[in-house]
């Protein structure tokens, strides 16, 4: 079994990730990944540090993005294809396009579930994390109508809260319910990335 991390912020994500991208490609690389996934909020800002890293090590990298949607919750996409690359940076284009409309009182980068229903080519997208994520059966829907059951993931997270075991077993029902699979992630935000499974979606 091959373990990766498909949900990880770097520094880049401000108040969230604390590592540089070097160092948590160096730091997957001493935990014997083949593969990390990069993650941060709104943008993908630590993407070529990243690649060139990743790519010195030897570790495969994924490029993504936790997406931040206009009613709160969250969305991650990771890129697949080269079509996905360009419909993520279209997507985060659109997510910060309004973010300057008062220079005072930036206003936070958001996208709507319709915009990235859209631009879902080359995409991979998991259902985002445990207190912000998609997770009604009607959003999840759309989600699958838009990726396909082969690009959807439904994510579970254990940031040991109360609510934990609870929330996963629904979510693991859900996704029975849909004909998804899911995938752990830890939402890693330090220098040691999580081992969870890497599914075959890329």
């Amino acid at each position: 079994m091959t373990y990766t991390e498909l949900h990880c912020h770097s520094a880049y994500s401000f108040l969230d990730g604390a590592s540089l991208p070097e160092e948590l490609a160096a730091t997957a690389l001493e935990l014997g990944y083949r593969t990390l996934a990069l993650t941060d909020h709104n943008g993908v800002h630590g993407s070529m540090e990243f690649a060139h890293a990743a790519r010195g090590l030897g570790l495969r990298p994924i490029h993504g993005a936790e997406l931040s949607l206009a009613d709160g919750r969250h969305l991650t996409l990771l890129v697949a294809a080269e079509r996905g690359w360009r419909n993520l940076c279209r997507l985060l284009t659109l997510a910060h396009a309004h973010t300057r409309e008062r220079p005072r009182d930036p206003i936070p980068p958001t996208i709507s579930l319709e915009a990235v229903c859209v631009h879902a080519e080359g995409l991979v997208c998991l259902t985002g994390c445990a207190q912000h994520g998609v997770h009604d059966e009607a959003g999840v829907r759309r989600l699958r109508d838009a990726f396909g059951p082969e690009r959807l993931r439904v994510e579970l997270q254990r940031p040991f809260l109360a609510t934990d075991r609870a929330r996963n077993g629904a979510l693991a029902a859900l996704a029975a319910g849909l004909g998804l699979r899911c995938v752990a992630t830890g939402n890693v935000h330090a220098h040691a990335p999580a081992r969870v499974p890497l599914q075959d979606a890329f």
